[in-house]
C-alpha cells in the first residue's frame, strides 16, 4: 500500500499592480497637461487677438502653439534652437515650479502614500512632458527634457510623501542610522541657512525693482504689446523670477552673474554691454552706482545665526563635532547653491548672449567659507569646551608670567668677609 504525503506550501502570490495605480499615473499625467495648457493657452491666445498684424506674416496658431511649448519646455530642461537666432537653453524657473506644485497638488488629492504608487505618478508626469515635446519639430534635447521632468518631479513627490507622512524606505533608514548626529545636525540646518539666503536674494530683487522701476516701465512701453499682449510679457517675466532670485543670491555670494560674454554684474564690479529688449532686466544695475562689497558679510551673518540654532538645538558634546557640524552645513549650502546656479545658467541667444547666468564653483565656494566661516566662529566661541580651554590656557600662562617675575625680582648677592668687604 502507498500512501502519498502532501505537503503545504505557500502559493506563489501573482505579481499585483500596486494600489491606486491607475489614479497615481492619471495625477501624473493631470500635471503634466495643465502646466502646459499654462503657457500654451495665453501664447495662442496672444496669437489670436494680434493675427492681422502684418509682422506675424504667415504664421498659424500652430506656430504660436510651438512658441507656447517651446517656452514650457524650456523650464524642464529643454534647449530650443531657433535657427540664426541660436539655441535659447535659460530656464524660466518659474515654470519648473508651476510645474512641480501641480504635481504636488495631484499627489495630494490621490492621496498616494507609498513609493510603489508614486513611481507611477512620476512616470506619467515624464512621459507626458516628453510626449508634449513632440510639438517641437526636430530634436529638442529631449534626453535633457526627460531628466529635468524626472528631477522636478520627484522632487514634488518626495515632498507629497513626506507630508503625508509615509514611512522612509529601510536603505533611506539604514543610511540615516549611519550618519552621526553632528552630520544629521548639519544638514538640517544647511535648510535653515539656504532658506535665509534665498529670502535675502528675494529682498535684493524686490529693492532692485523697486530702483529700476522706470527704467522697466520704459522697455515696457518701447514694446507696445498692448492690452493682451502685455499680459502675456508679464506672465512670461514672471515666470523668470526664480531665475533672477537665484542671480540675486549669486550677487550677495560676491562672484556676481553675467548677461552676456564679457559682463559682470557683482557688488564691486558693474561691466555692461547691450542687453535684450526684455523690460525685467532693466532691474540690473547700471555701471554708475556705487561699490556694495559689506553685502557679502550677509551670508557670513546668516552662518552666524546657524551656528546659533545649532548650539541651542542640537548641541554637540565635544567642541571638534560641533565644529564639523558646522562645516557639514556649509559644505550641504554650498553644493545646494551650485546645483541652483547650474539650474538658472543657459542662453538666450547667439554670440555673446550665450553666455548667462553665474559660475556655480565660484557661487559655491563663496558661499562655503562664508557660511562656514559664521557657524564655525559661533560654535566655538559659545561651546564649554572652548571655555575650559581658553580658561586653562590663560591660568597657566598667567602663573608661567608671575614665575618669571618673581625670579627676576630675586637679586644674586656676592660673598663678603668679616668687615663687609669682599674678601
Amino acid at each position: 500500500m502507498t500512501t502519498t504525503v502532501e505537503l503545504d506550501t505557500p502559493a506563489r502570490r501573482a505579481p499585483r499592480m500596486p494600489e491606486a495605480w491607475l489614479r497615481a499615473s492619471l495625477a501624473g499625467v493631470e500635471a503634466a497637461l495643465l502646466s502646459w495648457l499654462l503657457v500654451a493657452v495665453p501664447t495662442v491666445a496672444a496669437y489670436v487677438a494680434t493675427a492681422a498684424a502684418p509682422l506675424l506674416g504667415e504664421a498659424s496658431w500652430m506656430d504660436a502653439t510651438v512658441i507656447g511649448t517651446g517656452v514650457w519646455l524650456l523650464g524642464h530642461g529643454a534647449g530650443i534652437d531657433m535657427g540664426e537666432a541660436g539655441v535659447v537653453s535659460l530656464t524660466p524657473l518659474g515654470t519648473s515650479l508651476v510645474s512641480a506644485a501641480l504635481l504636488y497638488g495631484g499627489a495630494r488629492r490621490a492621496r498616494l502614500r507609498s513609493p510603489a504608487t508614486a513611481a507611477f505618478a512620476l512616470g506619467g508626469f515624464a512621459l507626458s512632458v516628453v510626449g508634449l515635446s513632440a510639438v517641437i519639430p526636430g530634436p529638442a534635447g529631449r534626453p535633457t527634457i526627460l531628466l529635468g521632468a524626472l528631477l522636478i518631479g520627484g522632487f514634488a513627490l518626495v515632498l507629497a510623501l513626506w507630508r503625508a507622512g509615509t514611512a522612509a524606505p529601510a536603505w533611506w533608514t539604514w543610511l540615516r542610522d549611519r550618519v552621526p548626529d553632528w552630520g544629521r545636525a548639519g544638514l538640517r540646518a544647511a535648510w535653515f541657512a539656504l532658506g535665509a539666503l534665498l529670502t535675502l536674494a528675494l529682498l535684493a530683487v524686490a529693492i532692485a525693482l523697486v530702483q529700476g522701476v522706470v527704467t522697466v516701465l520704459e522697455l515696457h512701453e518701447a514694446l507696445s504689446p498692448g492690452r493682451l499682449g502685455t499680459v502675456v510679457l508679464v506672465l512670461g517675466q514672471l515666470a523668470f523670477v526664480p531665475t533672477l532670485v537665484v542671480w540675486g543670491l549669486a550677487w550677495l555670494a560676491g562672484p556676481g552673474f553675467a548677461v552676456g560674454e564679457g559682463t559682470v554684474f557683482s557688488p564691486t564690479e558693474v561691466v555692461a554691454a547691450p542687453l535684450p529688449a526684455f523690460p525685467v532686466l532693466g532691474v540690473l544695475p547700471g555701471p554708475g552706482q556705487p561699490g556694495l562689497g559689506w553685502v557679502v558679510l550677509a551670508p557670513v551673518v546668516v552662518g552666524a545665526g546657524v551656528g546659533l540654532w545649532l548650539h541651542r538645538r542640537r548641541f554637540q558634546e565635544v567642541w571638534w563635532q560641533a565644529a564639523l557640524s558646522g562645516l557639514v552645513q556649509a559644505a550641504t549650502v554650498g553644493l545646494c547653491a551650485a546645483l541652483l546656479t547650474l539650474a538658472a545658467s543657459g542662453g538666450l541667444g547667439p554670440g555673446r548672449l550665450a553666455t548667462v547666468g553665474a559660475a556655480p564653483p565660484a557661487v559655491a565656494g563663496a558661499l562655503v567659507w562664508q557660511t562656514g566661516l559664521g557657524a564655525v566662529v559661533v560654535l566655538l566661541a559659545l561651546h564649554p569646551q572652548v571655555h575650559a580651554l581658553l580658561v586653562r590656557g590663560y591660568r597657566a600662562a598667567r602663573a608661567r608670567l608671575q614665575n618669571d617675575d618673581g625670579d627676576a625680582g630675586e637679586k644674586p648677592t656676592s660673598p663678603s668677609g668679616p668687615s663687609g668687604s669682599p674678601e
